[in-house]
């Protein structure tokens, strides 16, 4: 057994800590963080990613570690040809030039600047204040929750994993807060941060109103954006302000998650289990009730 822990912390030291095997691998490679309960993927920008892929078919492996890439973000994606591309968006325009594939061609010109500013104000606004809440304020209990330590850097099982855990806890709430102040929005109350979130989440609700897809009777990209940034909020068992006003005031958001889950993710619950396995070799640990980061 100690052995056995000796070599799990000695992989540890290489970037790709805890990466799963990819040798077998031979489609599209999403690099991205380790699975986690409830929400899968604490990048809403890996889930937008991969629902992209899902929706257009685009068979994919997902490549799970600590290693982040070009651009110094998670995820990333390599190419069957070896290139390797960061950010979700430069990744989604040219996955959609390599595979020929655009489910947004049929958009007019109008809708596209919508979409277009739909998603900045979700990535660098609504999100931005979503960090805020988790990471600068709540830390701690956005770690307990999804069993972070664990799904992250086998801290059960290792000694080096558990010091990085710590590390990451000690460290991410004062480089969230100092992001939310050269933002601008650190001049805010919280309780003003929280209603300029809620202000983005009911003009998204008052746009979608009661068609089934962001856009009509179709899911595009922007669905995919929409469903990456709603399930942090709705899935992650916190108290987010955001998703008191969504479950209060914009129904039709709930409902529309629950139908790309059911639609694009069917093995969301399969997806959702840990990546690792204590030294009982059970699964995972029981759990109470960044790209960009």
């Amino acid at each position: 057994l100690l052995n056995s822990r000796k070599m799990a912390c000695s992989d540890a030291k290489r970037e790709e800590a805890f990466i799963t095997d990819h040798s077998k691998h031979t489609h599209l490679k999403v690099f991205t963080f380790p699975p986690t309960p409830h929400v899968y993927n604490v990048s809403p920008f890996t889930i937008k990613l991969e629902s992209f892929l899902r929706l257009h078919e685009i068979p994919y492996d997902p490549i799970h570690g600590m290693k982040f890439g070009p651009k110094r973000m998670i995820p990333y994606i390599q190419l069957p040809s070896g290139e390797e591309i960061g950010d979700s968006n430069v990744i989604i325009r040219r996955l959609k030039k390599i595979y020929e594939v655009d489910k947004d061609v049929h958009l007019e010109p109008a809708d596209k600047a919508v979409a277009h500013a739909f998603t900045r104000m979700l990535e660098e606004h609504t999100a931005q204040i979503g960090f805020h809440y988790r990471y600068g304020l709540n830390m701690n209990t956005f770690y307990d929750v999804l069993s972070i330590p664990h799904a992250f850097y086998n801290a059960n099982n290792c000694e080096e994993g558990r010091s990085k855990a710590e590390f990451w806890l000690k460290i991410q709430p004062d480089v969230t807060m100092k992001k939310t102040k050269y933002r601008g929005l650190g001049v805010h109350s919280d309780e003003e941060l929280w209603s300029f979130s809620n202000d983005d989440l009911k003009a998204i609700s008052d746009y979608l109103s009661d068609k089934p897809w962001f856009f009509g009777s179709e899911p595009t990209t922007m669905d995919c954006v929409l469903f990456g940034h709603l399930v942090q909020f709705l899935y992650i068992p916190m108290d987010f302000p955001q998703k008191t006003f969504l479950h209060n005031n914009c129904a039709n958001l709930v409902r529309f998650v629950e139908r790309f889950k059911v639609d694009y993710w069917p093995d969301w619950e399969e997806k959702c289990k840990p990546l690792y396995h204590n030294e009982a070799g059970e699964e995972g640990l029981t759990v109470p009730s960044q790209e960009k980061v």
